[in-house]
């Protein structure tokens, strides 16, 4: 409930792989109002996602009316925007959508991934842009939409990432931050420009004509336009900070601004992400972006292997009959030292490396299942966290920031910070990515002088979970276990694809 007298307030839109939140903070960090847009994400059995972007902008229109009911929208001293990274929106000059949007888990330009991959030009466009290359990437996806569809890539004036999208619905203006331009390989991390490299490399060098400007997460990347001002009631004028990636708006949001802590994201996909001490130049990661505007250098691993995966299991394999909280409180009456089944966490993932339950016998329950769900969750986020501190010199952070929908749940924490032998540390908000959004426009409209001061006093932490030695223990076993499993059958299904 929204209570007067009124503090400045900050919009912040969250737009992920799944859900579209909209949420008002208050300038000390905590959320006064939110509501969530009812968006839909198209999977075809092909491995193509797509959000179709007209219905994507309006149903998150509608969540901000909703959220600004009630005369809050005067009080509004700016606005910020996060959304997940990769994958590609193309709109004309108007900013009218040229095709449906892409999602980061489309798998449709994976091919051309493999083939950099198979004839060594991966080495050539790691060094030119700092990422190892994947399907979903911006850089790849532009690359296969300027080979299979022409016709398109001719009526599009810009590719934009998910939360430029947006900004550009509320601004008009055309821009990127640093987080999206370098997370999605379009950037020299050394120059901190467009890589003109990486795109000659894929024959398509014109492509960068399509990029839209970059400028700083906290600096000012448009103005509420008179349309919208109108819609929603927000001062027209207000401005829309630059904002940052969701993996980014993360780790912000969680307070993660030195080497010390690492943000695990449990949503969707399994990503971690740390602040390294120098640039990367050999095992190059997932995501590589510039960070804190460009100060530092925050490096990603993940994969689409995480919190979800429990909630498929709750929809499809048991009819929604158990809500989360039921679930992991059943899951809590598994032992932990009780045999049970593993569980690979690939729901999401691409062919042939897709999720299933392993070693499964008589004892095993609802409640074992679901507790395998967890920790084969954890195993995943622990392995991306493995490849990362190869980048700190093998140092590990002193804790872990977990953020997304297994960060809600005690339990899960706990399994986390047993699984990693870490402190686990829990942000005092559900919508962490929202708030990081809401940090970069809090200094974007004047409200903080840094990004660093608005962290202080917008970001706090509630939990602290500690590892308990006998639990690490049992779990450090299991993670052995569902290592050699998974490196197994991942052998066993490379073999079926060469017969």
């Amino acid at each position: 409930m929204i209570t007067q007298p009124y503090k400045p307030l900050i919009l912040a839109i969250d737009a992920g792989g799944t859900a579209v939140k909209v949420v008002l903070f208050d300038t000390d960090g905590h959320i006064v109002n939110h509501c969530n847009a009812n968006v839909m994400t198209e999977h075809y059995p092909d491995g193509r996602v797509e959000r179709d972007g007209e219905a994507f902008w309006q149903e998150t229109l509608t969540a901000m009316r909703e959220v600004l009911k009630g005369g809050v929208a005067q009080h509004v001293v700016s606005v910020g925007c996060t959304g997940f990274g990769n994958g590609i929106f193309l709109v004309d000059e108007a900013g009218q959508p040229t095709r449906p949007g892409i999602v980061s888990v489309d798998h449709r330009a994976q091919p051309i991934a493999d083939r950099l991959l198979s004839n060594g030009q991966h080495r050539v466009l790691s060094a030119a842009n700092g990422h190892r290359p994947w399907g979903g990437q911006t850089l790849i996806q532009l690359a296969g939409l300027a080979e299979d569809e022409p016709e398109v890539m001719i009526k599009t004036r810009w590719g934009l990432a998910c939360k430029d999208f947006i900004r550009f619905c509320l601004t008009q203006n055309a821009m990127t931050d640093p987080t999206d331009a370098s997370g999605g390989g379009l950037m020299n991390l050394d120059r901190q420009d467009y890589s003109h490299e990486a795109l000659t490399l894929l024959g398509h060098e014109r492509l960068v004509d399509k990029l839209p400007p970059i400028v700083n997460s906290s600096a000012i990347g448009g103005r509420i336009s008179a349309c919208i001002a109108r819609e929603t009631g927000l001062p027209e004028g207000t401005p829309v900070a630059g904002s940052m990636m969701d993996v980014a708006s993360c780790a912000l949001g969680a307070g993660v601004i030195s080497p010390d802590r690492m943000v695990f994201i449990a949503g969707t996909w399994a990503i971690n992400a740390v602040e390294v001490p120098q640039p990367v130049t050999d095992n190059y990661p997932l995501l590589n972006m510039l960070y804190r505007d460009s100060a530092a250098r925050l490096v990603a691993e993940g994969s689409p292997s995480s919190a979800a995966n429990l909630g498929w299991y709750l929809k499809n394999a048991l009819g929604d009959r158990l809500s989360v909280t039921d679930a992991l409180a059943l899951a809590e009456t598994c032992p932990i030292a009780s045999k049970r089944c593993y569980f690979m966490p690939y729901i999401h993932g691409p062919q042939p490396y897709q999720g299933s339950f392993m070693r499964m016998g008589a004892s095993d329950n609802e409640a074992s299942m679901i507790r395998a769900i967890c920790e084969g969750v954890a195993f995943e986020h622990l392995r991306h966290a493995e490849s990362l501190i190869v980048h700190t010199g093998g140092h590990w952070p002193e804790a872990i920031r977990l953020t997304g929908g297994a960060a809600r749940s005690p339990f899960w924490a706990q399994i986390f910070a047993d699984t990693c032998n870490r402190p686990v540390e829990v942000v005092d908000v559900a919508e962490v990515g929202a708030l990081g959004a809401a940090i970069c426009a809090a200094v974007a409209g004047g409200v903080y002088r840094t990004l660093e001061d608005a962290v202080a006093a917008m970001s706090r932490i509630t939990r602290r979970h500690e590892p308990i030695a006998e639990n690490v223990a049992v779990l450090q076993q299991r993670y052995r276990e569902f290592t050699r499993l998974d490196q197994g059958i991942k052998a066993l299904l490379e073999a079926e694809a060469i017969d």
